[in-house]
This record gives C-alpha cells, sequence and structure tokens, in this order.
C-alpha cells in the first residue's frame, strides 16, 4: 500500500469514526428523552444498550482522529485575494457578504440615532459597489446599487460594443474571449441583455412558414426622420422623395436571398454641391423587407405583396410627422431583371425588351430615330396584359410607380457596356494571339486578370478559350486606362475572325444560318461548327449575318482595318459620358439632357462602325434614347442608383456569416429575422449617436 492509499484510508477512517460519533450521541438524546417522558409499553433494556454504547465508546476511543498536517517548515501559503473586478458572478456575491458583514459590525455600534448608513465601494477599475449596513426606509431599501444594478455609464457602454459589434459583425464568442482578457469589455449576459431591447427598435414581422421577415415603411420614415439632417433638409419640403429598389444575391454558395430597401432623396431642386454631402451610404439603405429564396415571380407573389400594399397607401395617404403633414412619392430604380420580374414586362433577351418604350430587337440598332419617348403606362399595361402584346406579360405588382418614375441605374448601365467593350478586345486579342500582351497591360493598371482553355468533351477534342470577369471597380479603370495600341494591331480583312473567338449567340446564330443544331455548351458549338465548314479555323462574314459591320462591304473592299485608335477613342468617350453622370449639375463634367443625348447618339453610330450589331444591348438603346429623358425630370441620378443597394448586398453577406447562427444553435431563429434585429440595432445607434467620435489628426511638422 503506498502513501496515497494509506492517505485515502486514514481519511475515510476518520469520516466514519466522526459518523459513528454523531449517531451514539442521537440514540443517547433520545434515550434521555424517554427517561424523562416515558411512553406506555414494555419496559426497555437499558443495561443492555449501556453495555453496546460502553463498547462503541471504547472502540472509538481506540481510533486515530487528528487529522493530517503538514510538515514542519512547510506551511501553506496564503493566496492573495483577487481584486473584485476579476471575480466571478457567484464570488462576487460572496465578497460582497463579507464586506457587508464587517460594516455591520461596525454600524451596530454607532449611536441609535443614526437611522441609515450607506457605504460605498469604488474599486481601482472604477467599478463601483454600494449597500447599507444600517437600513432605513423602505425607499432606500430600494436603491441599493451593486454590480447588477446597471448605471446610465454601464449602459452607454454595453451600447457602444453592440454597435461596434453589429458594425464590424464580432461574434459573441470573440467577445466573451475579449472580455475574459479585458475587464472594459461588458460580460457576454450584460450584451444580450441590452441587444434584446435594441432588436425590438421597430416591429419585425415574420412569415409563417418561410424564412421571410418584412418592416413597416411608415415605422422607419417614423424613426429615420427624427435625425436632424433630415428634419434639416424637409425642414421647408411637404413631399418625401422615396426610392425603391430590390435586388437578389448570394449570401453563401448554395443560399439565396432578395431585399427590398428604401432610400431618403435629396430634393431635386436644391442638390449640393458636392458628393459627399449626398447620402451615399449603405446605411442608409433600409430594409422593408428580407427572404431567403430566388428571385423570381412566384417568390415575389407569396411573400412581399404585404409590403407593396403598405407603399401604395403611403403614397396614396401620406404620413404625419411631428404635427406636419407629408405627401409621399415613391420611384424605383432597378436591375433589368428586377424591373422586369416587378413590372411584370419581358426580359431583356425578348422582341420587346425596353422597359418604357415599345422599341423592338429590328430597330435596336437603329440610331437615325430622334427619339424614343416613354410610352408605357399601367393604363395601357391593363389593355394589352390580355394579348400579350408590347411585352406584357403579368400584372403590375407596383402600379402606384408610373413607368416615369423608373430611372435606370447608372451603375448596372456602365458595367454591361463596358463589359461588352471588354470582352471584345478579348476576343480580339485570342484572334491575334496577343493574350500575354493583354494580361500585361492588365497587370500594368493593376487589374488581376486569367486566361484559360478547356477541351471538350466531342470527338475533335475543342479547344474552347475562357477567361475571368473583372469587377465593377477594375471595368471603371479599365475603360480608363487600358492603351488598346499596347494590345492590339491593325488587322486586315476583319470579315475573317477565329471560331473559337466567337461568343455563345454568334455561334447559335452561324448554327442557325446552316440548319444545324444550336443547342449545347460553347464547346460543342465550336466542333459543330468546325465540322459544318469543314473544320476550318476562320470563317467569312457573310452580308446577311449578324456579325456583320455596321457599313456594308463592297466586292472592291477587299480589306478593312481594325483601327485601334478609332476604337480607343470610343473608350474615352463612353468613359467621359459615364462620369458626367456622377457629376453634380454646376460642375464642369456635367451635361444636360440635351448634350448628353447627342454625344451619346455620335457615340452609338460610332460603336456599330468599329464593332457589330449584335453587341447593341438595350443597356445602349437606354444609354442613347431615356437617360437623357431622366436627366430631365431629375437632374442627377448618381445617388437614385443602386451602388449602395450591391454594397447593401456585401453587408448582408457578412451578416450572415458574422451576426446569425446560419440555422444552427440549440434556439434555431430564422435568417432574415437576424438580420434585420442587426438593422433595427444599426438605426437605433445612428439615431442616438453611440458611436465613438473620431479625433482629429493633427499632422506632426
Amino acid at each position: 500500500m503506498n502513501f496515497n492509499d494509506y492517505h485515502r484510508l486514514y481519511y475515510y477512517m476518520n469520516y466514519f469514526c466522526g459518523q459513528q460519533q454523531q449517531q451514539h450521541q442521537r440514540q443517547q438524546a433520545s434515550l434521555l428523552a424517554q427517561e424523562e417522558n416515558p411512553r406506555p409499553g414494555p419496559a426497555i433494556a437499558h443495561d443492555h444498550y449501556d453495555q453496546v454504547y460502553q463498547e462503541q465508546d471504547q472502540n472509538i476511543a481506540n481510533l486515530p482522529v487528528q487529522t493530517v498536517r503538514p510538515e514542519k517548515g512547510k506551511q501553506r501559503k496564503q493566496r492573495e485575494a483577487k481584486p473584485y473586478a476579476n471575480l466571478k458572478p457567484t464570488a462576487r456575491r460572496l465578497r460582497k457578504r463579507e464586506y457587508e458583514k464587517i460594516f455591520k459590525e461596525a454600524a451596530s455600534s454607532m449611536h441609535k440615532d443614526v437611522k441609515s448608513v450607506k457605504v460605498s465601494l469604488e474599486f481601482d477599475t472604477g467599478t463601483q459597489l454600494s449597500f447599507f449596513p444600517r437600513k432605513g426606509s423602505d425607499r432606500d431599501n430600494t436603491t441599493l446599487e451593486d454590480e447588477t444594478v446597471k448605471t446610465i455609464q454601464d449602459v452607454k457602454n454595453v451600447q457602444r460594443v453592440i454597435a461596434i459589434k453589429d458594425k464590424y459583425r464580432i461574434s459573441d464568442e470573440a467577445l466573451h474571449e475579449l472580455h475574459m482578457l479585458m475587464v472594459a469589455i461588458p460580460s457576454k449576459n450584460k450584451i444580450q441583455e441590452e441587444r434584446k431591447r435594441l432588436n425590438s427598435t421597430l416591429e419585425l414581422f415574420s412569415h409563417p412558414t418561410a424564412d421571410c421577415t418584412r418592416r413597416k415603411a411608415a415605422d422607419i420614415i417614423e424613426y429615420v426622420m427624427k435625425q436632424q439632417k433630415f428634419k434639416e433638409l424637409y425642414a421647408e419640403e411637404e413631399t418625401l422623395l422615396l426610392r425603391f429598389s430590390c435586388d437578389g444575391a448570394k449570401i453563401a454558395k448554395n443560399i439565396n436571398s432578395v431585399r427590398g430597401v428604401f432610400k431618403i432623396l435629396t430634393p431635386r431642386h436644391s442638390l449640393p454641391k458636392e458628393i459627399k454631402e449626398l447620402s451615399m451610404s449603405p446605411e442608409d439603405e433600409y430594409s422593408l423587407f428580407f427572404y431567403i429564396g430566388d428571385e423570381s415571380r412566384p417568390v415575389l407573389e407569396n411573400l412581399v405583396l404585404e409590403t407593396f400594399e403598405e407603399m401604395q397607401m403611403l403614397q396614396t395617404d401620406g404620413i404625419e410627422l411631428d404635427g406636419k403633414k407629408y405627401s409621399i412619392k415613391w420611384i424605383m430604380t432597378c436591375d433589368w431583371k428586377a424591373l422586369s420580374l416587378i413590372k411584370g414586362i419581358n426580359g431583356a433577351q425578348c422582341d420587346h425588351f425596353c422597359m418604357w418604350c415599345h422599341c423592338s430587337k429590328r430597330q435596336i440598332c437603329d440610331f437615325s430615330i430622334p427619339s424614343w419617348p416613354i410610352q408605357r403606362s399601367p393604363e395601357e399595361q391593363l389593355l394589352l396584359l390580355e394579348k400579350k402584346e408590347q411585352g406584357y406579360k403579368d400584372r403590375d405588382l407596383c402600379p402606384f410607380i408610373h413607368y416615369m418614375d423608373m430611372p435606370i441605374d447608372d451603375l448596372h448601365l456602365r458595367i454591361r457596356i463596358s463589359l461588352k467593350l471588354f470582352n471584345q478586345v478579348v476576343t480580339w486579342s485570342i484572334d491575334q494571339k496577343a493574350e500575354e500582351k493583354l494580361r500585361g497591360e492588365l497587370k500594368r493598371i493593376g487589374v488581376s486578370f486569367r486566361i484559360w482553355e478547356e477541351r471538350g468533351d466531342d470527338k475533335l477534342n475543342t479547344k474552347v478559350k475562357k477567361w475571368s470577369q473583372p469587377t465593377g471597380d477594375d471595368l471603371r479603370r479599365i475603360i480608363e486606362q487600358l492603351q488598346l495600341h499596347n494590345v492590339l494591331e491593325n488587322r486586315n480583312d476583319r470579315r475573317y475572325v477565329s471560331i473559337e473567338s466567337l461568343t455563345i449567340s454568334q455561334l447559335k446564330d452561324e448554327l442557325a444560318s446552316r440548319n444545324l443544331e444550336k443547342k449545347g455548351k460553347k464547346c460543342d458549338l465550336v466542333s459543330r461548327l468546325k465540322q459544318a465548314i469543314g473544320n476550318n479555323t476562320k470563317i467569312k462574314k457573310k452580308s446577311n449575318s449578324r456579325l456583320q459591320v455596321s457599313y456594308e462591304f463592297s466586292d472592291e473592299d477587299e480589306e478593312q482595318d481594325l483601327d485601334i485608335e478609332a476604337l480607343q477613342q470610343l473608350w474615352e468617350t463612353f468613359h467621359d459620358l459615364m462620369e458626367s453622370l456622377r457629376s453634380l449639375p454646376g460642375t464642369a463634367a456635367y451635361k444636360n439632357e440635351e448634350t448628353f443625348q447627342k454625344e451619346a447618339m455620335e457615340w452609338a453610330s460610332n460603336f456599330r462602325k468599329q464593332t457589330f450589331d449584335e453587341d447593341v444591348i438595350p443597356y445602349i438603346h437606354a444609354l442613347v434614347y431615356h437617360v437623357p429623358q431622366f436627366l430631365e425630370r431629375f437632374k442627377y441620378l448618381h445617388d437614385i442608383g443602386v451602388a449602395q443597394v450591391e454594397r447593401k448586398n456585401f453587408d448582408h453577406r457578412q451578416a450572415y456569416f458574422g451576426s446569425t447562427n446560419r440555422n444552427g444553435g440549440k434556439f434555431k431563429q430564422k435568417i432574415s429575422k437576424q438580420i434585420l434585429e442587426r438593422e433595427n440595432r444599426m438605426l437605433w445607434v445612428d439615431l442616438e449617436g453611440v458611436d465613438r467620435k473620431r479625433r482629429p489628426y493633427l499632422k506632426k511638422i
């Protein structure tokens, strides 16, 4: 038996002896009680019990009862008491009881005329602890202050932490670990309690079956208009100008989401002189609804019709704020897909593609037409809906928003046309075998780009070129800074092009002209076309092909040059047009509606000459004919656009990973509700001004 086993047995023997002594004492006490108050019944053999107890006492007396003590010279060190702020809640309560006991003994020796005694302790960390050793009235008893009662400063600290947590999407676990290291951070329980209170800033309405949550537009407007900037902006106005937008995006690899947001716009007649004075932040995009699902017509009809009805009621009845009645004016700006879904019109790929006029695909390339007025209206839609004419296919979900109040989004306008210009240059560089030159030029201006080959599974083992698509900011840099003469050369005989450089639509057109099957992937289309023309690598464009350039070739013109200088000028003109949409009225780069339409029409004609008719997309038609109309109506379009809505999409994606439980955990909650609860908290922070004010930076000389 080793020392540990002996020590354990010795401890159990001491414990057993102690139990036996207590039992003996209880039995003796009961016998004495029976002798003093005897009960009727047979006599008890006291002598027998006394003999038994004497034997037990003798055995117990012979057992060692001393406890194990430390060896001499090895005195146990007393641990230093932890600071009060570092203790856990249970230890804090015990420490507080010790303090109360000490001060109660001191207060008991005081004179009786002292009605109550209050003790306030302040620790090094700034934490305060208060109690009453001698209690007075009930009112004094109810004002006891300890660490569980929040002072105003404590609540503000918790609110600041919640604001930072929501802004930078910090998880509860990460904040808890920081709290365990740094005492200044509030505990997880305090943060959760305050967060629950802030979640109810605005009422949320969840769908009973789907993961969809919405807020009332009237509640948001009433809350937001309390901010000083909006009070000053609409102090002398009687109509609130609100822009609604709807957009879908993925918040995870296999999770689609759709949000509907609105923004309070600056009155068009009082635009500022600098862009920084405008509302150009994703925090100014207030979410009306958010749901997990596809961006499709049936889902929109099923989940968000109540939101559209509330918007229509607001525009009809107006809203009263601080005793002043405001009328509501809704305008809507979305990408082309969302507009077609909400308004019930065919998409951009259909014959009647335009969202504002009756232009068809047969007329899309004819820029000799002086104007295309806004011809669509809710009344016309009701008349032509049954016959499915002029592109109408479904009822309008927002009939209270007129087509004249649907300005085009400048962000998607710029991206779609810029992508078309960029992809043209990529296909020409592939045809001229100048991929390395293109990659080097893009690297020079700071744009990441790669191009690769994929092999098809056909018999010919066809190689297909594919390349990465730049982002919106990269496209703006490409159009502005890319030097085409460093990549391309003036090419002869533009009627011959490489089959691999053709787009899918071009390949389908060539196959259709030869009465061949046009379904399948790009590699299948390439191999099918090569088989049809004898496996040649190039084809000659015909006069009746959509690959034909804008001007017709004559038999004498055997060669036509790809004019790089003219193409570079085309890019520069487009960049100037897009930059003018970002410039405020009165600045040098701003163009009024007449100047813009004249330059845009001239640019579109040059675009046809330098490229192909099939590259004229619906956004080019809108650039020439409808952007000037909305410039005349709204003066400035950049703050109406959805650039900040796209940033809102990114913010929701980050919030999904950083501010929700992603449908996990013990208590599952809808993702849409968690995201809108976060926006409720951020809305409260904006109004109360809890954010830390940054110190001004003073550069040292």
